[in-house]
């Protein structure tokens, strides 16, 4: 045995013939990590051929480049008790700046062209300097600016949307540099933000212009904040470098001791390569690095496990990255503050449908997403990869998001998601190549308190649009079984256009708008014409292959997608669920542009808590009086607007909504708005009676062959809301044709009903790029309501289910356990395992 330092070989076995020999490394202040894993394989070349356990001391150890494990360090552990590895070196010796702002020169300390994005003292994350200054006491809603509203005329001619935008005039700034100065902004409808670089802001105009184009359109109330200008720090807890002339700035929140204030340079930890197997890196501590700390490249049968990462990753940088390789698996770790997703796994040939098997379970992933939130807890891509038992809370956006094939998501705890963002989901995945994500799994997963925050005029919304279980645009062939999905602001679940899924065995509870819905697209929409050309690509690249025979669905050509109805959402078994609110008024489902011929909605339980289940179809009986309104036009002056009349919406000051020999005619356009893209008006104001049912009968043409228009009735208070029912899609063309709509209005009890809804109106939306559309003859009468849940079932929807209670354990405590006597088992209901869902117990 010989030990060189402190490193020990440990050499077992050296009797001739013996099978094992094993190796142990010590690292030491005197043998650095990188340092011990080169004498391991100078130990192998020598003659070790056995296992090698590299072994950390308690305490910090740091890692200022990535340690890269290859072919050659394959059967490697690398662990140590208490031991944690820090990507940063420690900043001492500041010296006063200003106040209690403190500098110190660290140019010689950084790598070459490396731009530090992150400072930590005593092992947490600092504030880049920034305006607003980050609100410590509402972390997520507070502390931003809002882009300046356009003036009353609309957006100037020639705005560019996605490079300019105007500040307030409070939030008009002055820095030495403008040009470092970055724009942290959640653009056009929050769905996440982005960090661009700004090119200059004008003082007197208060036009902001960006360097490059931003990924989304930039609008009027976008919540963002500026950050990195010395003229920002102005906090505790707020830091700043200069790039110029290499000082670091700091307004340290407590006095600085030695070793307090670290800055993270480490590109990553450990770097798995191709090649390598049988690596475990177990019971670590990893803190302070700019990428992912840890990353596996097609590398086989590793392992990470019962290690702790926090406070690592700037904007693209996770806990742990999988890429291609097999069977890697990331099991009992606790992740957190990442700044990018808490694992990502990938890998796996989608023609063949053959995947890697890796596999993340029973881990703890929590406060990701600090600077991308577009970060999830999990992300999963490629082919039969699985997260199974993680508990997964307090991020962005969605939990798991996905997209591939045999994936398989399940037996997750999944809580206070999409805190930051909107239109997301605690799951997500979706379809647009046609055949993801087809073959896949979401089962037994406990998802609560899916958040959603929405950008309005008058500022920030949450709960706001959001949903449990999200098979977004086209999503195929995932079956969703078990799951119980409870307390989301919009919906459980929503099938954005999902088609060939199964939906069984399911609660679906106290959603805010709905308990489930399908949403499907219509060949007009920019959905199938923005992607319909990459599904027919995505479908005939797997169509011939073996694999893909026995897949759900792929018999259908997209071409063929669209069905005779007009319909192309198909294929969606929905049953054997309960659908549970608590709340009047607050709908079971919602259905648009779907048809009961190509999709199942059956033996559910329906629940409302002892209140009328409402269903949004409002099918009427005959008029219960005289008309409300009525309107020919024949008295109103040619070119004038009829009294009562007026826009909702003007895509641009040319778009006319005029009487015209006996009509009324309204142009057509797109405008360049995206909030208001289209032409959209109102009639008469019809006082309302709350829970009465209404007709409107009226006559449109256009002057195009075929035009598509929605007919609704609203109503608004300024500063107060607006409400909407359900809209009536028709397709107007070149003759006149009568058209009928039907809807009711809300009940005193109902949750979206206000004291301010005194009257509603007619709103019509002209969805043609061009052209006039005419209307005449509007008849607007009450008519004599029928019950919504015998409306859905005569619409051929739920005709075995039930309305009864499900008779949960303790739905108010959360526990949506069944009583052995609930009249959901005589639907064909089973039990869910909810004692085996999250982290297991070792």
């Amino acid at each position: 045995m010989q030990k060189i330092g402190v490193l020990l070989l440990c050499l077992f076995s050296l009797v001739p013939g013996s099978p094992l020999r094993a190796l142990e490394v010590h690292v030491s202040p005197e043998l650095s990590l990188s340092a011990a894993v080169k004498q391991i394989r100078e130990a192998r070349q020598a003659g070790a051929t056995g296992p090698a356990t590299l072994i950390l001391p308690s305490g910090i150890t740091e890692v200022l480049q990535p340690i890269q494990l290859e072919a050659q360090d394959s059967d490697l552990t690398i662990t140590g008790k208490g031991a944690t590895l820090v990507g940063g070196p420690a900043i001492n010796g500041w010296q006063p700046h200003q106040g209690a702002i403190v500098k110190i020169h660290i140019g010689a300390v950084l790598p070459k062209g490396f731009l530090p994005r992150q400072l930590m003292f005593q092992g947490q994350r600092q504030i880049l300097a920034r305006y607003p200054n980050y609100a410590a006491k509402d972390p997520l809603y507070g502390g931003w600016a809002f882009v300046d509203a356009f003036p009353p005329s609309g957006a100037p001619e020639g705005h560019q949307w996605y490079t300019t935008l105007y500040v307030k005039p409070q939030d008009l700034r002055q820095w030495a540099h403008p040009e470092d100065v970055e724009l942290d902004i959640f653009a056009q409808y929050g769905w996440w933000n982005f960090i661009e670089p700004i090119a200059s802001l004008d003082a007197k105009t208060r036009l902001l212009t960006l360097k490059k184009k931003c990924g989304y359109a930039l609008h009027p109330a976008n919540r963002y904040h500026f950050q990195n200008a010395l003229a920002e720090l102005d906090a505790p807890g707020e830091w700043f470098y200069d790039k110029h002339d290499g000082m670091l700035y700091f307004w340290p929140p407590a006095a600085i001791q030695d070793g307090d204030v670290r800055l993270p340079v480490a590109e990553a930890f450990f770097k798995i390569k191709q090649g390598a197997k049988n690596i475990a890196i177990r019971g670590l501590t990893l803190t302070g690095c700019h990428g992912s700390a840890i990353t596996f490249e097609r590398a086989e049968d590793c392992v990470v496990d019962h290690c702790t990462i926090t406070q690592v990753g700037a904007f693209h940088g996770s806990g742990i990255g999988v890429s291609d390789g097999k069977n890697v698996r990331l099991t009992h770790n606790e992740i957190s503050f990442t700044g990018s997703n808490g694992i990502s796994l990938s890998g796996g040939d989608r023609k063949t449908l053959t995947g890697p098997g890796h596999v993340a379970s029973d881990n703890h992933i929590h406060h990701m997403g600090v600077f991308n939130k577009n970060a999830c807890g999990i992300s999963i891509y490629g082919v039969a990869n699985t997260a199974a038992h993680n508990h997964i809370h307090d991020g962005p956006r969605m939990g798991v998001q996905m997209s591939g094939n045999n994936l398989i998501v399940e037996y997750n705890h999944l809580h206070h998601l999409c805190l930051e963002t909107q239109d997301g989901g605690a799951i997500y995945t979706g379809g647009r190549d046609w055949i993801s994500s087809r073959g896949s799994v979401w089962r037994y997963n406990l998802i609560h308190d899916v958040i959603g925050c929405g950008q309005e005029a008058d500022g920030l919304k949450h709960p706001w649009f959001t949903f449990g279980l999200y098979p977004d645009d086209n999503t195929g062939g995932v079956d969703i079984i078990g799951n119980i999905v409870y307390r989301v602001a919009h919906t459980p679940i929503h099938l954005h256009n999902a088609r060939d899924c199964l939906v069984e065995n399911n609660i679906f509870a106290l959603g805010g708008r709905f308990q489930f819905d399908l949403h499907g697209w219509t060949a007009q929409q920019h959905y199938w014409i923005d992607h319909g050309p990459t599904m027919v690509k995505g479908y005939e690249s797997v169509v011939n292959e073996p694999a893909w025979k026995g897949m759900r669905g792929m018999e259908l050509h997209p071409k063929d997608a669209f069905r005779e109805d007009g319909t192309m959402m198909s294929g969606n078994i929905v049953r054997h669920n309960i659908m549970f609110s608590a709340t009047p008024g607050v709908k079971y489902g919602d259905l648009r542009n779907v048809s009961p011929r190509w999709n199942t909605i059956d033996s559910n339980l329906a629940w409302n808590d002892g209140h009328p289940i409402v269903t949004g179809i409002n099918q009427v009986g005959p008029d219960t009086g005289p008309p409300l309104v009525t309107e020919t036009f024949d008295a109103a002056a040619d070119g004038k607007t009829p009294r009562g009349w007026g826009f909702n919406h003007r895509p641009n000051p040319n778009v006319q909504l005029l009487a015209d020999q006996g009509a009324l005619r309204v142009d057509c356009t797109l405008g360049d708005d995206p909030k208001n893209p289209k032409s959209v008006f109102h009639g008469p104001d019809v006082p309302i009676k709350a829970g009465a049912a209404y007709r409107v009968r009226l006559r449109i043409k256009s002057t195009e062959p075929s035009a598509p228009v929605s007919l609704a009735f609203a109503c608004y208070e300024g500063g107060k809301g607006y409400w909407q029912g359900g809209s009536t899609s028709i397709t107007a063309s070149n003759q006149w044709q009568e058209f009928e709509a039907t809807g009711r209005m809300l009940r005193e009890n109902e949750t979206a009903w206000a004291p301010w809804m005194k009257d509603f109106w007619l709103r019509i939306d002209c969805h043609q790029p061009k052209g006039q559309l005419w209307i005449d003859d509007v008849r607007i009468t009450e008519a004599a309501p029928l019950d919504e849940w015998t409306a859905w079932q005569a619409a051929g929807w739920d005709q075995h289910s039930l309305v009864a209670d499900p008779m949960f354990v303790d739905w108010k405590n959360d526990d949506f356990r069944l009583k052995p006597d609930s009249p959901a088992f005589k639907l064909g209901f089973k039990a869910i395992p909810v004692d085996e869902i999250g982290i297991r117990k070792e």
